[in-house]
């Protein structure tokens, strides 16, 4: 099925190019960001897509690989400790990262705030200063001289805060705090065959490249008792609040039933119309499966819910919405609440009051890798799409915008863009349901541009319409 001439145009543009030999590493890569290349290394068209990405505490390199020998194309994150390709051919490595400062500083006074931050205490007579977050919640305590990683601001980068000194005014005392946006601008990448690994194995600091060999898991379909999507509202929800939820549940169901009428004639958004083969693996399953409901107190087990889980309301109407947002630290938006008052505010520090709302994406993995070891552990959620707002007219107009798009694709209307990903992540849902799961995040015609699982959200007015989109 994935086994698609897809890079035939590449193909033509590619000429051999020599590579350093490390070890018994097949191929040294050097990579610089922002000058992606294509070059061809035994069995694989390598991408150097020209992106790092700083996640839990280590970088990354992004690579999109065609695999000659089984033409399936695939997304590839090298890692500082290794990582297997979803093909399992090769471990690929980064090594010699190169970084680059790009720092920022701001002097402020007691409960002034710069970017999601704010001083809460200035202690100049201990040199001691508290900082809280709005993005998640978090107070750093520091002392001057101190720096501690505060999470990424940009998806790219690793962000260092820093208590630089205190300085004392007739005025009052303000802290001196700065911000490292460090990147990464260079490095080097060795393949090395992989021995047995499975796919998507994470090495760790000292795991052994040798002949080792592994039998790989294979990841099961779901069962077909499994609820294509549930929706979730509060047990204690305000009527506007179980109305809106309806309108989700309604606009879950009436896309099945037009999955279910249409058979080989499914849209995806990035995939165009699948192929009779593909429609006919994904619609036999379906045709048993319906939308379920469920309330917030009826939830035992989050993972064991339904691939996608649609949560209906903000945190005080819903509780399972509530255990989302405070289970995450890496969401784009967060309802904060301050002085007995509810905010939306973003990762970057834009702050939303009254009448708003947000749909927003909370993969339940951080990649494909991860998302097989879950389905192997028999945890079904792929991911939760959060839609609330700060009151009933905000969680309404989140509704509205959805239910308003949810159909287009099925239906051969063009969707709005900002709301792609959701739309797709509801069509590739379907593939769990067949023989390779897998497929629903490996599959794509488009190696250039692969679906990702990562968190994102659109802010909306009580109206529905989009203010602002933030990625995770």
């Amino acid at each position: 099925m994935k086994k698609i001439p897809i890079l035939l145009i590449i193909l033509l543009g590619i000429s051999m190019v020599p590579w350093g030999l490390a070890s018994d590493a097949v191929a040294t890569l050097q990579i610089v960001a922002g000058e992606p290349w294509i070059k061809e290394i035994p069995g694989a068209i390598v991408n150097w897509t020209g992106k790092f990405y700083y996640t839990n505490g280590e970088w990354e390199a992004e690579f999109k690989v065609y695999f000659t020998e089984t033409g399936n194309p695939h997304s590839v994150l090298a890692t500082e400790t290794g990582i297997v390709d979803a093909d399992g051919k090769y471990i690929w490595i980064l090594k010699n990262v190169q970084t680059q400062d790009n720092p920022e500083s701001k002097e402020l006074g007691l409960f002034e705030s710069w970017y999601s931050l704010t001083v809460e205490l200035i202690d100049p007579i201990s040199g001691k200063v508290v900082v809280s977050d709005s993005r998640d919640g978090r107070s750093y305590t520091l002392y001057i001289g101190d720096k501690v990683e505060i999470g990424q601001f940009e998806g790219n980068e690793k962000t260092v805060l820093e208590l630089k000194d205190i300085k004392t005014t007739l005025l009052g005392a303000k802290a001196k705090l700065v911000l490292h946006h460090i990147i990464a601008v260079s490095g080097t990448v060795e393949a090395y065959p992989n021995p047995g690994y499975p796919l998507g194995t994470e090495l760790t600091e000292g795991t052994a490249i040798n002949n080792k060999t592994i039998e790989e898991p294979k990841v099961p379909p779901l069962n077909l008792t499994t609820p294509t999507a549930v929706i979730i509202v509060g047990e204690n929800a305000a009527g506007a609040d179980v109305a809106a939820g309806a309108k989700v549940a309604i606009a879950v169901q009436k896309w099945i039933d037009i999955v279910k009428e249409k058979g080989g004639e499914i849209a995806v958004p990035e995939l165009g119309k699948l192929s009779g083969a593909i429609a006919k693996t994904v619609t036999t399953p379906i045709q048993n499966l319906n939308a379920d409901a469920m309330l917030d107190t009826e939830v035992k087990d989050p993972d064991m819910v339904a691939p996608i889980v649609y949560t209906v309301g903000g945190p005080v109407a819903n509780e399972y919405t509530a255990q989302i947002l405070a289970s995450r630290e890496d969401l784009p938006v967060k309802f904060v609440k301050e002085n007995g008052k509810w905010y939306l505010v973003s990762k970057y520090g834009d702050k939303w009051e009254g009448s708003y709302g947000v749909i927003m994406t909370v993969p339940a993995a951080k990649d494909v890798f991860e998302l097989q070891q879950r389905l192997l552990e028999g945890k079904i959620k792929v991911a939760d799409v959060i839609v609330a707002g700060l009151d009933r007219w905000g969680t309404y107009g989140a509704c509205e915008l959805l239910q308003g798009e949810f159909l287009n694709p099925i239906l051969g209307k063009e969707p709005k863009k900002e709301l792609m990903p959701f739309l797709e992540l509801q069509t590739r849902m379907l593939f769990l349901f067949s023989q390779n799961p897998l497929d629903a995040f490996m599959f794509s015609i488009d190696p250039s541009s692969p679906f990702k699982l990562q968190p994102i959200a659109i802010v909306v007015d009580k109206d529905g319409k989009i203010v602002k989109v933030i990625g995770g």
